[in-house]
């Protein structure tokens, strides 16, 4: 278990060096599979909301049509940018973006670009301020049930659903450690562990420094 992470997402390589350049043993995987669904919209794309960049590509599919995007996480607003897409606001949860939409655009219509297993919080916002919001199910994950046999010193989680997968798959590796990339993952890690830490920004990079620290005690 000593100086051991794993990532619950498939890493690039130069994310594999930063960990590994540290000494600390490094597995990683993708717990939850991501598969498209096919979509035949003619639904308004003015307005496009997306909390997850697994949406980007129906977004790009539909891009001649969209007007203005609004997304959750850096992550995901670089994904847009390095697609030629500049969203108008980034916000780091989807509670956070459906309050700064209900404030300066009431009299919008918007198209939410989602998964089956999308969270509650966004949609039920904007149906308690009564301002329209079309839901399009553009992707759906599936969660990889991997058990280990090993206890990891920390575990890296990117979703509150991996979250819930995870320990579904794994009830008795409880991890030192659970490094969250936000806060709405963390606060679904401590339904399973008592030692929950958040990333200072929501990105891949630093969350696995978060990780390194945790372990480095720094």
């Amino acid at each position: 278990m000593k100086d051991s992470i794993l990532s619950t997402k498939t890493l690039t390589e130069s994310q594999v060096e930063l960990v590994l350049n540290t000494g600390i043993s490094l597995t990683h995987y993708d717990l939850l599979k991501i598969q498209p669904i096919n979509i035949d919209s003619t639904e308004n794309w003015n307005q496009v909301i997306i909390t997850s960049q697994n949406a980007i590509p129906a977004l790009l599919a539909h891009h001649n049509f969209i007007k203005n995007v609004y997304c959750v996480g850096e992550v995901t607003a670089a994904s847009l940018k390095k697609n030629g897409v500049q969203p108008i606001h980034i916000a780091p949860n989807a509670r956070g973006l459906a309050k700064i939409l209900i404030n300066n655009y009431p009299g919008e219509n918007f198209l939410y670009l989602c998964s089956e297993q999308r969270r509650d919080e966004l949609p039920a916002l904007f149906l308690k301020e009564k301002i329209p919001l079309k839901e399009l199910f553009v992707y759906r994950s599936i969660a990889v049930m991997k058990s280990f046999d090993r206890i990891f010193a920390a575990v890296i989680f990117y979703s509150p659903r991996g979250v819930h997968a995870f320990a579904k798959a794994n009830p008795h590796n409880k991890p030192l450690t659970a490094i969250c990339i936000g806060k709405t993952t963390a606060s679904t890690a401590t339904s399973y562990y008592k030692n929950v830490k958040i990333a200072t920004k929501q990105t891949v990079e630093n969350t696995l420094i978060t990780a390194i620290k945790a372990l480095r005690n720094d």
